[in-house]
């Protein structure tokens, strides 16, 4: 599988300058950035969340952090909790599974982003594959994020 056809046509769509770089297998966030040779801080993953209404949103925050649900609800005012496997696996089935693309209106989701991420020059996000990230600058980045909330809801995880 290569990148998701949504996210390439999307990208393409709003001539957003980016570059495709290819790593061995992963099927984890951290797994490409070990693979890749990029700092894990660096990738910006994408975490599935749905209310008891079925709300759906996007939380975009960095590989090497973990989400704090009762910060992210906070943010949102809302009572999110992640969504089941298979339910993620219908919102993006022309991606792998597990190789959720950070890009939420490509996807026509709503989206909150971790504040963290605005403080890189440049970053990369998978593609909807396990082979590969699109690596983007703060700039283009900023410019596909569009006008998202942003917050603090995830820390930092030590290995």
């Amino acid at each position: 599988m290569s990148l998701s056809q949504r996210v390439m046509s999307y990208l393409n769509e709003l001539d957003v300058s980016y570059e495709v770089i290819s790593h061995h297998p992963s099927h984890s966030s951290l797994g490409s950035a070990i693979a890749a040779q990029i700092p894990s801080n660096k990738i910006a993953k994408a975490v599935m969340l749905e209310d008891s209404k079925g709300h759906r949103v996007m939380a975009v925050l960095p590989a090497d952090s973990k989400l704090s649900l009762s910060a992210l609800n906070e943010s949102l005012n809302g009572q999110y909790h992640l969504m089941k496997e298979q339910q993620v696996y219908q919102c993006f089935d022309d991606c792998a599974h597990g190789a959720v693309p950070p890009i939420p209106q490509a996807f026509n989701l709503d989206c909150i982003i971790d504040e963290s991420l605005g403080d890189l020059s440049d970053l990369y996000i998978e593609g909807g594959d396990h082979r590969s990230l699109v690596h983007l600058s703060q700039q283009e980045f900023c410019r596909l994020m569009g006008q998202n909330r942003s917050g603090h809801f995830s820390h930092q995880l030590y290995h």
